[in-house]
């Protein structure tokens, strides 16, 4: 190919450049291609100054994610901790923040006031190391581009972290146990039954209100304050209260199961003292389908601080003074009655030797801790338990529905009588040939008991018991010889003077 001057130009210098019809733009020309190139120079340079910026910010994430300085713009309760190493922000929350000196307990939707208490009864510290540890987390966690947004609203506008408080678990359970219960509890009351003129008369039960004790110890494990203050208010969570007994179960107890009734000498004033205590603590129990009846648990421990006082009562075979004595005389009687209601005797325990006021078998010993008279109700429906002693006679009556009421008797097969012994002392306080008989004598037996029960035409025997009571001999005070008297007179005296 020629040129315009004719030159003859080399091949590999041929360049065609296409003609573009007219309204598609003209050709392209070199101004075209520079622009280009300045456009693709000016993305790189942006690209490069992006990266730039991006290292630097990831530099300045990686060594605030190092260091263990609060970001600028933290603070927490108010109090700036912004810049602050971890040990300095500690310090200065430590000494410009006190626990509050008092504690408000609040119950949400109780009438009653709130209960102010000195916070060192539950033991309350300020967290200013937990805190720190809440204020060190702001743009810290998430991936970077969260971390330094967090970090740029924090110079922006700030973030303020509550102040964490804690207290001793214990120390507040104690609190809510018992101030705290006594100020916005209200218990439950069973609904009741009583005999008025030979009718039953039953009240209604009451729903109560009671503490939420865990409840309430989880409201304290998120404990914070916004500014500090010298009251924290506490919340005291509240539950319903409900009753164990309602009239529900008492509407279908209408006629009496089985009464006993034992006869005791109202003129020892101690041991029916004693008797009357334990009648008033039994009477009125009320047994659903399937509870258990406790006599210890109910009478409690025979001490003379509730009231119980010395009395007769049996030690190793001998009688002697005993706190609570007489006592044993409800368990028994109560024990027939239960037998002759059908119910179902768990434990029972006879005396070592046979006693006055029941028969040989039908008895029920009890010692606090030791032995006990239980039994549990298999019947369909609640019982009621009434209790008395009054003008030497103790009575006790179960109460039932007269559907769940059966034919039942008690059969006793009692061994041929071991003769009881005598026991003679000299006394020397008595005058010679005098006599006094200060215990009487009693046979032993043995006995099986056995309960008969009648139900749909059909007789079911039960064993009950087989006892086996110790003659005890009786036991007579005489006075001494005449001729030994003087001396034995002699020989108490030089035994006082000593």
């Amino acid at each position: 190919m020629r040129s315009a001057t004719g030159l003859r130009l080399p091949e590999s210098s041929w360049r065609i450049v296409p003609v573009r019809p007219s309204g598609e733009g003209g050709p392209e020309t070199i101004s075209s291609v520079r622009n280009g190139a300045s456009h693709r120079a000016a993305l790189a340079v942006v690209a490069c100054s992006l990266a730039v910026v991006a290292g630097l910010a990831a530099g300045a994430d990686l060594f605030v994610q190092r260091s263990d300085v609060v970001v600028p713009g933290v603070s927490v309760a108010g109090i700036p901790l912004g810049g602050l190493r971890r040990q300095d922000a500690v310090a200065r929350l430590e000494k410009t923040c006190a626990a509050p000196s008092v504690v408000r307990l609040i119950a949400e939707g109780s009438q009653k006031p709130p209960l102010n208490i000195p916070s060192r009864d539950v033991r309350l510290t300020v967290e200013a190391a937990q805190a720190v540890r809440d204020a060190l987390r702001v743009g810290r966690e998430g991936w970077v581009g969260e971390r330094l947004l967090e970090r740029w609203r924090a110079q922006r506008e700030g973030v303020d972290i509550p102040l964490r408080l804690s207290v001793a678990p214990a120390a507040l359970k104690w609190v809510l146990e018992n101030s705290a219960a006594s100020r916005f509890a209200s218990p439950a009351v069973d609904a009741g039954i009583v005999v008025k003129a030979g009718q039953l008369v039953k009240t209604p039960e009451r729903v109560g209100t009671a503490v939420d004790i865990e409840a309430s110890l989880k409201q304290a494990a998120a404990l914070a304050l916004e500014r500090p203050a010298d009251v924290l208010e506490l919340p005291v969570v509240l539950r319903r209260d409900l009753p164990s007994i309602t009239l529900a179960d008492l509407e279908p107890i209408d006629s009496v199961l089985a009464a006993q009734t034992t006869v005791y000498n109202s003129y020892e004033r101690d041991r029916t003292h004693n008797l009357k205590l334990a009648a008033r603590a039994v009477d009125g129990v009320i047994l659903k389908p399937g509870a258990e009846f406790s006599y210890n648990k109910t009478v409690g421990p025979r001490a003379k601080s509730l009231g119980f006082r010395d009395a007769p009562i049996f030690v190793n075979g001998q009688i002697e003074p005993g706190t609570g004595g007489g006592i044993c005389q409800i368990s028994s009687t109560l024990y027939q009655a239960a037998l002759l209601a059908g119910m179902q005797i768990r434990q029972r325990s006879h005396h070592s030797m046979a006693v006055r006021y029941a028969p040989p078998g039908l008895d029920a010993t009890v010692s606090y801790g030791v032995l006990d008279l239980k039994f549990v109700n298999p019947l369909r429906n609640a019982v009621y338990i009434k209790v008395e002693a009054e003008g030497g006679r103790a009575r006790a009556t179960i109460y039932g529905a007269s559907s769940d009421r059966r034919k039942i008797r008690i059969e006793r097969t009692v061994s041929k009588p071991v003769p009881y012994g005598t026991k003679t002392i000299v006394d020397p306080s008595l005058p010679p040939g005098a006599r006094k008989v200060v215990d009487k004598g009693v046979n032993g037996y043995t006995v099986v008991v056995r309960r008969v029960i009648e139900e749909n035409g059909r007789q079911r025997v039960e064993t009950i018991s087989r006892d086996r009571y110790r003659p005890h001999p009786v036991v007579i005070r005489v006075g001494p010889p005449a001729a030994a008297r003087p001396a034995a007179v002699a020989s108490a005296a030089s035994a006082a003077e000593d």
